[in-house]
């Protein structure tokens, strides 16, 4: 969402249309076959499919040509499915890192320091994690015991 003026100058969120964005053509590419392929028709279209050419070949007695064929399309879906997943997940991740530095930005009394730790070397990681560990062993010390 950005805040954009309307006619009166105030200031309104407006959704963003991410397919009017400019995407490279491989981005858009993976996002097409991300979304087509989490439709639960497809799974089921694709095990159709597969039952079918199982049966197909074993009715033919699996041609040598079939076998090479299936195991050769099983490798390149794979292959492709790896990056699919791997490219949506990362950006998915990116996305939520951004939305997770824009709360920390909101909230009075957070460490901006909490914002880089993605980036952070590891003494870093580790004296965050000893000082949240710190905090939380306060909080249970605080808490009434039933």
């Amino acid at each position: 969402m950005i805040d954009e003026p309307d006619e009166r100058g105030v200031r309104r969120r407006s959704r963003i249309s991410y397919r009017t964005q400019n995407l490279s053509t491989s981005s858009s590419l993976l996002h097409r076959i991300d979304h087509a392929t989490s439709l639960s028709g497809v799974a089921v279209g694709f095990a159709l499919a597969l039952v079918a050419a199982i049966a197909l070949g074993w009715a033919l007695g699996f041609p040598t040509r079939w076998v090479n064929g299936f195991e050769i399309s099983a490798s390149a879906v794979t292959l492709l499915m790896v990056f699919v997943i791997q490219h949506t997940q990362a950006r998915e991740q990116a996305s939520t890192q951004r939305k997770l530095d824009e709360l920390i930005r909101a909230l009075p009394g957070a460490s901006e320091k909490l914002m880089m730790l993605e980036e952070a070397p590891k003494n870093v990681l580790q004296e965050v994690e000893d000082d949240q560990r710190e905090v939380r062993s306060d909080l249970v010390a605080d808490e009434p015991s039933p």
